[in-house]
């Protein structure tokens, strides 16, 4: 009695999809994977309702995104649509795009050698959550790389990322120009390169308005929803002193910090105005809207694709870092002193 797809996928553990992939030819998938699913087929009684289809004239893009811990690189409004910046221009390149996850608590070597394993002409790599040492594990792979959302000075790839010193000092400086004194500073408990440059952008600010940077207005929060609320409780637990206003790492850590304020008392923006960075869909949902800062995502995400494709017409090219400029949204979480 022949099996279905369905049934083949559940026995060796891979998606429905990756067998009705592996069986029309699709792009994208390791040699490791076909020879596992063309296997199990034969030993199954799986017969695919359709013969095999030639392979479609594709280039592949990889897309690996890399998980060292998933605090930040999490499934939010933000990576989907980076995500989808990327997919939009792969179609408009006439590329397939094969998207791969690489876990920093897996075995490495085997996730590497799978990697590998893509029949791709340039990879993307999502180093969100990457330090500088992480980029060593990539330094033996044959197609150009392009790296989105990260930058390191040593690195000798494209990168392509947010202007977050500019962003952080816009941010920070909006709040001074809005009369506030005492601006103090959400700062993720998770090191990425991304929030040490808006810890430059928010210092540079204070300094070009001649306010001194020793203050105790300073807090290390998680960049998690659940887990910056309770850090910011707990915070709050010893009466510290508070400033007149806030800028935060990212939208999820000012929303954390705001739900703890209002808990315990503090009227927003009247007695503590917040802002936040990256305009994500909660900016309007909350009470009061979070003020923050814009990123195109999209445009982001499109942008790294291009580099890319330029790298791999010619892997010869000078290496760029390239950075995209952020844009201040008014809402009401920011009051304005006469």
């Amino acid at each position: 009695m022949e099996i279905s797809a369905k049934e083949l996928a559940k026995l060796i553990n891979v998606s429905p999809a990756t067998v009705s992939m592996v069986f029309n030819n699709k792009p994208g998938i390791s040699n490791a994977t076909k020879e596992l699913v063309l296997n199990a087929a034969a030993r199954y009684g799986y017969t695919a309702k359709q013969p095999l289809a030639p392979a479609p004239a594709h280039k592949i893009i990889q897309l690996i995104n890399y998980k060292k811990h998933g605090k930040v690189a999490a499934d939010t409004p933000f990576f989907s649509q980076l995500t989808e910046g990327i997919t939009q221009e792969c179609t408009r390149q006439n590329c397939a795009l094969h998207v791969s996850y690489f876990y920093e608590n897996m075995d490495i070597p085997a996730q590497l050698a799978a990697l590998k394993e893509v029949d791709c002409i340039g990879i993307l790599l999502l180093a969100t959550e990457m330090n500088r040492e992480d980029f060593k594990k990539f330094k033996n792979f044959s197609v150009p790389i392009v790296v989105l959302d990260c930058y390191y000075d040593e690195l000798n790839y494209d990168c392509v990322l947010i202007n977050n010193i500019q962003g952080a000092f816009n941010a920070t400086s909006y709040l001074i120009k809005c009369g506030h004194k005492k601006v103090g500073y959400l700062r993720s408990s998770i090191e990425i390169s991304n929030f040490a440059e808006r810890a430059d952008g928010y210092y540079k600010a204070l300094r070009s308005h001649n306010i001194s940077t020793s203050h105790p207005y300073v807090y290390t929060i998680s960049p998690t929803a659940e887990e910056g609320y309770r850090d910011m409780m707990e915070i709050l637990k010893d009466k510290p002193r508070l400033a007149d206003a806030y800028f935060a790492d990212n939208d999820i850590i000012a929303a954390a910090a705001m739900k703890a304020f209002r808990e315990n008392g503090y009227q927003m923006p009247e007695e503590i105005s917040i802002i936040g960075f990256d305009d994500m869909p909660l900016c309007d949902m909350m009470v009061p809207s979070l003020t923050t800062m814009k990123v195109k995502k999209k445009e982001l995400g499109a942008t790294a694709i291009q580099r890319l494709m330029e790298r791999v017409s010619d892997n010869h090219r000078e290496c760029l870092k390239m950075s995209m400029a952020t844009k201040l949204i008014r809402r009401d979480s920011v009051s304005i002193i006469s």
